[in-house]
């Protein structure tokens, strides 16, 4: 199989967390799952009796192009993220950032919700289990500087704001796979 890089996604809409997870290859998407559960608790399990998390898998190779776009496009709106933040409209809720953990030469990008911003860093709660990185667990509060996210996000009245990288992936899947997403998720992913 081709090496790939796991990045962790979870998207959270309307007090359901909807698990997406879509194994992109080099040059094939092998398949689309989601499940439904109730907000802020552990990851759906991905087969029965494991409570091992979604993944979306892209290409190791640091010239995914698209992602490179989402991870920039991120780091240079984050201020409209922190302004939703601290500052939330009616219909504005599951705010997260995604945060690349580095240990040695593996990086893996996790979710983390329960998000605040104090002292110009964004805090919360690890929302994947970690796979490749050592020493964190699912639960932990961690901290990053804004400039160092790789992807934010927030449901605001059923539309998803922000999600770069969540759009990457979901952009890659075939219509097919779209029309169930769209048609299970309690949010629409639409134009940015």
């Amino acid at each position: 199989m081709t090496q790939m890089t796991l990045i962790s996604a979870t998207i959270k809409g309307d007090f359901q967390t909807i698990r997406l997870i879509a194994f992109v290859g080099v040059s094939v998407m092998a398949g689309l799952i989601l499940n439904s559960r109730a907000a802020n608790v552990v990851a759906q399990e991905l087969k029965q009796g494991t409570t091992e998390p979604p993944y979306f898998e892209v290409p190791k190779d640091q010239h995914h192009a698209a992602m490179q776009i989402a991870v920039k496009e991120a780091r240079k709106t984050v201020e409209k993220f922190i302004t939703a933040l601290e500052h939330p409209g009616p219909g504005q809720q599951d705010f997260e950032v995604k945060k690349p953990f580095i240990q040695g030469n593996q990086v893996e990008h996790i979710w983390l919700s329960d998000v605040r911003y104090t002292g110009n860093r964004f805090e919360g709660r690890i929302d994947n289990q970690p796979r490749k990185i050592g020493g964190l667990k699912l639960g932990q509060i961690v901290s990053v500087k804004p400039k160092e996210i790789s992807d934010w996000l927030y449901v605001d009245n059923g539309k998803l704001v922000g999600g770069y990288t969540v759009r990457v992936h979901y952009n890659e899947l075939s219509p097919q796979q779209k029309q169930e997403f769209d048609r299970k998720a309690d949010f629409k992913v639409g134009k940015q």
